[in-house]
């Protein structure tokens, strides 16, 4: 390969398996996959204290209805257990799940009503398919555990003094010197996921390239494939699927 190959972070931290035969997910697990991107959301690490995170969403300045979701959601120790725990591949059942959930099976009824001019409701939908109808948007809210962020107290209020934590993994630069370790997490959990979906996991690694134009590079050559993404390249969906597809025999 052309350009300089340097590994940053300890050898033993720079492969990431997608298998999960042997590593159960549980809270406190080492790999927080954050599904429903709660943790991205409010910018911090999947670590962070609920002091870091109240400073982290005071910093959003609290206007966007899904930040102010995510940050009450991850205050709770149990359902942030919960959500630690959830494996990659699928969301986390929470309002915005259910929301949507509901508002398909709502289309799916509204179609077959107009096709064959039937009076069914989203329930039916599910019914239909043997399936329990979920809650109600304000049934799931009201029968969630009370929990959050006590504006009265000072323990959390206090800013934070702990730099932000650390990522958990080494990644690779190939002719370049970038350090987006949030961009190359984001990175990380779209492949894992991918693969994981077309039931492959391999071991892989990640991180960074400049040597072409290239968004992504997949290089088989170090062993375990390397999926390292340009410099200048955002995570996308689509950039995810292209770079996971061209791994998979």
């Amino acid at each position: 390969m052309a350009g300089q190959l340097q590994l940053v972070g300890r050898p033993d931290r720079a492969i990431i398996s997608t298998s999960t035969a042997l590593v159960p997910h549980r809270p406190g697990a080492l790999v927080v996959y954050d599904v429903n991107g709660y943790y991205r959301a409010l910018g911090v690490h999947v670590r962070a204290t609920r002091r870091e995170l109240g400073d982290a969403y005071r910093a959003t300045g609290g206007q966007d209805p899904y930040v102010t979701y995510a940050f009450r959601q991850l205050l709770n120790p149990r359902t942030r257990a919960a959500y630690d725990a959830a494996p990659p591949g699928e969301p986390f059942p929470d309002r915005y799940v259910y929301d949507e959930i509901l508002r398909r099976a709502a289309l799916r009824a509204a179609h077959e009503n107009q096709i064959s001019g039937t009076e069914k409701t989203a329930a039916d939908i599910f019914e239909s398919h043997g399936v329990t109808p979920p809650k109600s948007t304000s049934e799931f809210l009201a029968s969630a555990e009370p929990g959050g962020f006590d504006e009265s107290g000072t323990r959390d209020r206090q800013p934070s003094t702990r730099p932000p934590a650390p990522w958990l993994y080494s990644y690779l630069r190939l002719a370049t010197t970038c350090d987006d370790v949030d961009r190359l997490a984001q990175w990380q959990e779209g492949i894992s996921r991918t693969l994981t979906q077309h039931g492959n996991c391999p071991q892989f690694a990640v991180g960074f390239h400049a040597v072409s134009d290239q968004p992504y590079l997949v290089v088989t050559e170090l062993g375990p494939p390397v999926f390292f993404l340009h410099e200048s390249a955002m995570v996308t969906g689509e950039l995810i699927a292209a770079a996971a597809n061209a791994a998979i025999p």
